[in-house]
């Protein structure tokens, strides 16, 4: 059996941005999951640093996660003296200065992506005009003189053009930002590209990761996938009588659990 990789997946520069920030810090806490992948959230744990809910449980120091906070977090954060180590992802924070420089300008911001996503909510807290929707059905329904679109950066570019055509019908003064960043686009390229030449696919990463659940969807729709996170979870009826299976990981999985992964397949 062949096992071909994707020409891009695995650690993305704001991930690995992120956990090198926070890699230099000892007992500090992380505002949620640095990243969406429990590999990481373990190695961090044996440093030393722990994930709180709110900012209230942290002492001394508090990391921002790569998907950025509320507004309000930060605000808390200085109130009560922590020191703050911000690893929210300059493609985020990009976002971020986006909402906040239409909003002030009295655009209604229109924000595609999961509404229940951290990232998601950070971007949200810059913004008071904003709506955020998944789908071009829920685009159909808006009706503004002038707006500006936006993503959630590991949005499907497909779902993103869509609903773009949508809001172009109805709203005469449209900005458009596709703010959806290019290590997401070229693993979502490079999954699609392999899903297509490879009897079935494992994608792997966390489970709450967005972008990994994405690379699933996508590669669904082509051939046959699997999402894991770990080795221990490949079931090998799966690959009973596949020729070629395809492997491609979201842009927060660390490189060693992607090995262990291919080394298994390669042994079945």
């Amino acid at each position: 059996m062949k096992v071909i990789c994707a020409e891009n997946m695995g650690f993305c520069f704001g991930v690995k941005r992120a956990l090198d920030m926070a890699l230099k810090e000892k007992n500090a806490y992380t505002l949620g999951q640095l990243i969406h992948n429990p590999q990481v959230v373990e190695l961090l744990e044996k440093r030393g640093i722990k994930v709180v809910n709110s900012v209230y449980e942290a002492n001394k120091t508090l990391i921002i996660t790569a998907h950025g906070t509320l507004k309000s977090n930060i605000e808390k954060a200085k109130e009560r003296g922590l020191k703050i180590i911000d690893t929210t992802c300059p493609l985020v924070r990009r976002v971020h200065d986006l909402a906040k420089s239409f909003d002030n300008k009295n655009y209604k911001i229109i924000l595609i992506g999961d509404k229940d996503h951290s990232e998601v909510k950070g971007i949200v807290s810059n913004a008071d005009n904003t709506v955020v929707i998944k789908s071009p059905e829920e685009a159909r329904g808006l009706r503004f003189n002038k707006a500006c679109v936006l993503s959630q950066t590991t949005q499907s570019t497909d779902n993103f053009n869509k609903v773009v055509n949508v809001l172009k019908k109805n709203i005469p003064n449209l900005k458009v930002f596709n703010t959806i960043c290019d290590a997401t686009k070229k693993r979502q390229d490079s999954a699609i590209e392999l899903a297509k030449k490879v009897d079935f696919m494992i994608v792997v990463g966390g489970y709450n990761s967005a972008n990994t659940k994405m690379l699933s969807q996508i590669c669904s729709k082509i051939v046959e996938t699997k999402h894991i996170e770990t080795a221990d979870e490949i079931d090998e009826e799966w690959l009973k009588n596949k020729k070629a299976v395809g492997l491609t990981a979201g842009a927060s999985t660390p490189s060693w659990v992607i090995k262990d992964i291919r080394i298994k397949i390669e042994a079945i």
